[in-house]
């Protein structure tokens, strides 16, 4: 059992300080929302009665319950907005809590939409749907963050130029635990919007040099027309003719517009496409900006979106514009505005100024936001496990691996086991009862590997390796459809392992009870003839089996296989395991008893 994290302590103290704020949000939800009300009522009262009734101080009062009215109004809308906030990091800090737990198996985002067919590694491995890795450490809720991180899973994106900035950022996001908390809950307030969002419409909309462009006559008429209507009010109301002159020109402002709306809904396409996710966006972009950060890998990422023409600048602009907008949302206000000021035609004039000024740099900014998620996630595991971190070299003249006190995130640390093992190129096989650990071993090792690749601390306490290419034969499935059967599937498995052997470079080959869809005598001169082939200084060979016979097996240079096993011990007649590796082959077996346990009279 591995030492329990102690960050757990500090997520307890911030679920409990959320709740109860949030408690106390609703508490001042329900008395603005009374004071909203009584303001408006009896302030709507005491003004008429002073109209009607000429009592001035009654008419006064009402004045001012009226704009305490408003008042009320905005500060409801704030209490929503910093409920929502709360609600959202009690959301976050649950999770976080969860992952203390077998909870986080609950967590409805899998990732299994990113499980290609032919990618058996993150099946095997369970790096991507049902409990999986990535449904235990993902907190990216866009969809190009969620891309993002599935591909680092998948070691999509490897560069071992670039792991040592990575782990720096990593390791600084794993000591902003408040940071991560409020980015993430912004995340959640994005992707629980109801209005769907389409990010690459608003990109290319962003790149495309041909939209966003008005005609100069509408630049000439939002001005000329709205000054030619206000001057026709004014002088209708002096008395110079009556008001249907104003009128009819109100109905021929409300006309154009409607006759060149396609001109302008053209322009202003941005808001359909973002909608009320540009508020989300800009928080994360203002924790972002606001946030002190050393390493070099966010401070890039902290480069783009500042400055005059930044992605902070940028949402804060189109936030302002979408505000005028809205008022499209309510059709009797948005007539009044379009006979009177061409309202869209003005909209559509900075939505415009915006796009010069803002579109072509803002296309990376959705990017800078995915990393940032995904550089969070990656932290994630240092902050629910004890965790070290990993020495990745450069050496393709052979294969190397060794890790100390290394275990599996994936299982509870109240019930995971620690191991150590030393592997290099050539064959290592595991052999042990049933359910001793040898398969979870195998599983410990690729996961780990993948861990370290992609930037991300290791669950051991000490962890050195190259770069080795992963390949995993584990969950071997038929084909039935296509007439495969598993023993055929496997066979496909190890040929493409020794297809790859031949680029010469590094790889590691973790094969889980080889050939065991077929009879004994044929797996064990199979196995041997796969092991041979594969092992070499290049290619670490792990393979589980219960077949004592491959525990002298030998590569092509004649170097022996190293033997490890697991053992399983009885307690008052009791079977148990203590899931602990051990030099050299297994002497015990244990099918009878498990067949006893299972009710079996043997």
């Amino acid at each position: 059992m591995v030492k329990m994290n102690n960050n757990k302590k500090f997520y307890n103290e911030k679920f409990n300080i959320y709740s109860e704020e949030e408690q106390l949000l609703e508490k001042k939800f329900s008395h603005i929302s009374t004071l909203r009300i009584f303001s408006f009522l009896l302030g709507l009262a005491l003004l008429l009665i002073g109209i009607f009734d000429d009592l001035v101080i009654a008419g006064i009062f009402g004045v001012l319950l009226l704009a305490a009215f408003l008042l009320f109004v905005r500060i409801h809308g704030e209490v929503v907005k910093k409920q929502e906030e709360t609600k959202s990091k009690l959301k976050t800090v649950g999770r976080y809590n969860d992952r203390f737990s077998e909870q986080w198996r609950n967590f409805s985002d899998t990732g299994k939409e990113f499980l290609e067919d032919d990618d058996t590694v993150s099946r095997d491995i369970d790096l991507l749907g049902k409990d999986s890795l990535f449904q235990l450490i993902n907190v990216c809720h866009t969809e190009k963050g969620r891309r993002l991180f599935a591909d680092n899973l998948k070691l999509k994106n490897f560069d071992l130029s670039k792991l040592k900035k990575k782990n720096d950022a990593v390791a600084e996001l794993m000591e902003k635990k408040e940071f991560a908390i409020a980015f993430e809950s912004a995340g959640i307030r994005l992707s629980e919007n109801k209005h769907k969002q389409d990010i690459d419409r608003f990109l290319n909309y962003c790149d495309d040099d041909k939209t966003g462009v008005l005609p100069a006559w509408i630049e000439v008429a939002k001005f000329v027309f709205p000054m030619i209507e206000i001057a026709l009010i004014v002088l209708s109301v002096l008395g110079f003719f009556n008001y249907g002159i104003p009128l009819a020109g109100f109905i021929a402002i409300l006309a154009l517009a409607g006759f060149t709306s396609g001109i302008t809904e053209n322009t202003i396409v941005p808001f359909y496409s973002m909608g009320p996710a540009i508020e989300e966006y800009e928080d994360m972009l203002l924790l972002l900006e606001n946030e002190k950060f050393e390493s070099a890998l966010i401070t890039e990422l902290k480069e783009h979106i500042s400055g005059e023409c930044g992605a902070v600048n940028a949402f804060k602009s189109l936030k302002k514009i979408s505000q005028a907008y809205n008022i499209s949302y309510n059709p009797f206000l948005h007539i009044i505005f379009t006979g009177l000021f061409l309202w869209d035609y003005h909209i559509a004039h900075f939505t415009s100024k915006w796009k010069k000024r803002f579109g072509e740099n803002l296309v990376r900014t959705f990017d800078v936001i995915a990393e940032t998620e995904n550089l969070l996630s990656l932290s994630v595991l240092g902050c629910i496990r004890e965790t070290g971190w990993a020495g990745i070299y450069e050496d393709n003249k052979k294969a190397g691996f060794e890790a100390d006190e290394m275990f599996h995130p994936l299982i509870n640390p109240e019930k995971v086991v620690e191991n150590s093992i030393k592997l290099s190129g050539g064959a290592t096989i595991i052999t042990g009862s049933n359910m001793s650990g040898k398969t979870t071993f195998l599983r410990t090792v690729a996961v780990n590997l993948v861990l370290a690749y992609m930037g991300a601390p290791v669950c051991a306490k000490k962890f050195k390796a190259n770069y080795m290419k992963i390949f995993t034969s584990m969950r071997v499935m038929d084909d039935v459809a296509n007439g495969i059967s598993t023993f055929y599937a496997e066979i496909l498995r190890i040929k493409a392992m020794a297809k790859f052997k031949e680029k010469d470079i590094p790889m590691i080959c973790l094969i889980d009870e080889i050939f065991k869809g077929t009879n004994s005598a044929d797996r064990i001169v199979g196995a041997r003839e796969a092991i041979t082939r594969l092992a070499g200084e290049k290619c670490i060979t792990l393979v589980s089996t219960h077949d004592f016979e491959l525990c002298d097996i030998e590569d092509k240079d004649k170097n022996r296989a190293d033997n490890y096993h697991f053992e399983e011990y009885y307690d008052n007649d009791e079977l148990k395991f203590d899931y602990k590796i051990r030099s050299g082959k297994c002497t015990t077996t244990n099918a009878l008893a498990i067949l006893r346990l299972a009710g079996f009279e043997v």
